[in-house]
């Protein structure tokens, strides 16, 4: 990571969507060493959405295709409660996004950690000067 330095998550919570466990766990070890306080990890919709019923994370990261199921209801409900959140998929065909996600930044797997920092950095509108 370039700037190690900048914690650009320093004490947020984040939600991670991600079904495949080598990937979450990278991707966890990634926003911890970006500064997250805490990560929220699970891999379907469905564990995300019981936990969103008393819990509110500062940021999200959303794999876009779990299997069977997608992201994009946990999005929608971010979206509601004005939660920032990213997509990322392993399949870099975009067409499978509701147009109502168009804005939302999208990070091909496999992802580096400054590609990561930099959709967070579009997502949380944090000056990028230097990243």
């Amino acid at each position: 990571m370039k700037n190690a330095e900048i914690k650009i998550l320093s004490g947020l919570n984040v939600l991670l969507v991600e079904d495949q466990t080598l990937i979450a766990l990278d991707t966890e070890t990634m926003l911890l060493e970006l500064g997250a306080a805490k990560v929220e990890t699970f891999t379907a919709a469905e564990e995300a959405h019981a936990w969103l019923a008393s819990a509110s994370p500062d940021a999200g990261v959303l794999d876009i295709n779990l299997g069977a199921s997608s992201s994009f209801s946990i999005a929608e409900a971010l979206r509601r409660r004005q939660i920032p959140f990213i997509f990322t998929t392993g399949y870099g065909d975009t067409k499978m996004i509701p147009d109502a996600f168009a804005d939302i930044e999208i990070v091909d797997k496999p992802y580096t950690p400054d590609g990561l920092q930099l959709a967070l950095c579009i997502c949380l509108r944090i000056d990028r000067g230097g990243i």
